[in-house]
């Protein structure tokens, strides 16, 4: 799975970053929430728990799909 940032805001206000993802999946389904937290966690470093995923959504016809992730700053 690759994972592409296509937008990344930060929300200083509710203390999180907001990422839009396009995930492309060659060759296998949709990638599960676990497998996206797993990845971006390690990216991010950041713990599990503060990631929240809105939606994952695949695009009709591609192996591609498309996240709406946020991350949080003020979790454990």
């Amino acid at each position: 799975m690759e994972i592409t940032v296509t937008e990344e805001k930060e929300n200083p206000f509710l203390k999180r970053k907001e990422l839009k993802l396009r995930l492309k999946h060659l060759s296998s389904a949709t990638p599960a929430k676990a497998d996206i937290v797993k990845e971006l966690a390690a990216k991010y470093s950041v713990a599990d728990d503060q990631i929240v995923i809105n939606y994952v959504y695949s695009v009709k016809g591609l192996s591609e799909s498309i996240a709406k992730v946020k991350i949080l700053q003020g979790a454990k």
